[in-house]
């Protein structure tokens, strides 16, 4: 398939006798910004300054008690002395990125449809597959495999965990699910739910789930049966249920092409995710509170976030516009989730 760079004008206009149907192309297969699985498990904090402060609280000082009798405080005595909870504060930068796009006057004149809007759109959507793989990288990399090591909630491989979830007959997903749980349950003195945890997997993986007969055994002798083999209700996506196990699933089908354009290669596309599973925390909503101290696995300090501008250059004769996100994505809180590398090895 040969593609055409808008420019020239022409390549946007569409002869037609029939004024309706060229009001109607369908011209554009852009993806709602809000569409995108990262607002279901990352919180945004808008921040007043690009680069700041999180704070990050000792969660053992909640419930560590070694002697209940140390509270003790009998009347007429002195109170009890204690030590501060302990706690440091982690530093993070947002970087500003822009999504640019130009536009000829001529084209703008002469297109069957909103090629100003389309454009926006579009680069609306390649912010967002760069912020999901920035939220992906901040939860996978090496950096993270630290901090999830240090926590103890981390795996390396499903092999060396509960074991690999490809064709599971036993019980190995669940177990692999609530011994998560459990870990970041232990990790946070109890102070995150499961109902606060979502299990953020691609949709290899989302496959390799709905097709283990550790699965399929669950559903095929009751009612549920004719749902899961036809997709529909509860099983819509991929084969799986909202909830499994107690964990909200998420499946992050978002696309990134790692290819440049118009590369002799042809264009290596990939799910941000691969063959990991991550557990996540977002307790609240989608948006945070800056300076408060949260439970969120992962937090996105944005400066300014996805502004849309476009303004006319007379000078070029050309439209031009761009989408604007200064943010960073941070790994706040590693105690509260879990990092399976490899479930399927």
């Amino acid at each position: 398939m040969a593609y055409v760079t808008v420019g020239g004008g022409l390549n946007t206009y569409v002869p037609s006798t029939n004024a309706l149907a060229t009001g109607a192309l369908q011209v554009e297969f852009t993806r709602a910004v809000n569409s995108f699985a990262i607002t279901r498990y990352a919180q945004i904090v808008a921040c007043n300054q690009m680069t700041g402060y999180y704070l990050r609280l000792d969660s053992d000082d909640n419930v560590r008690v070694s002697n209940e009798n140390e509270f003790i405080w009998p009347l007429g005595n002195d109170r009890p002395v204690g030590k501060m909870n302990q706690h440091d504060f982690v530093t993070f930068t947002a970087q500003r990125y822009a999504f640019p796009f130009y536009i000829p006057n001529e084209t703008v004149k002469q297109a069957a449809w909103d090629i100003v809007a389309q454009h926006a759109r579009s680069k609306a959507q390649l912010a967002m597959t760069a912020r999901s793989m920035r939220t992906a990288t901040a939860l996978t990399n090496s950096t993270a495999v630290a901090a999830f090591t240090l926590a103890g909630n981390y795996q390396a491989l499903g092999s060396t965990w509960k074991g690999v979830w490809t064709a599971s007959s036993t019980n190995v997903i669940q177990a692999s699910i609530q011994d998560a749980l459990q870990r970041i349950s232990l990790a946070t003195g109890g102070a995150v739910r499961s109902e606060d945890i979502c299990m953020v997997i691609s949709p290899t993986v989302a496959n390799i789930i709905s097709q283990a007969d550790e699965i399929r055994n669950y559903v095929k002798n009751y009612p549920a049966a004719l749902p899961f083999l036809q997709g529909s209700d509860i099983f819509s996506r991929y084969g799986l249920p909202p909830n499994l196990f107690g964990v909200s699933v998420v499946v992050d089908d978002s696309v990134k092409v790692t290819s440049r354009k118009n590369n002799a290669v042809a264009g290596t596309r990939s799910f941000v995710y691969g063959n990991s599973a991550i557990f996540v925390s977002r307790p609240g909503g989608l948006v945070g509170v800056e300076g408060s101290t949260s439970f969120s696995t992962c937090q996105i300090f944005a400066f300014e976030d996805m502004t849309v501008e476009n303004w006319d250059d007379p000078k070029d004769r050309r439209i031009e516009g761009r989408v604007i996100d200064t943010s960073t994505s941070e790994l706040v809180s590693p105690i509260s989730g879990f990092l399976c590398a490899n479930v399927t090895g």
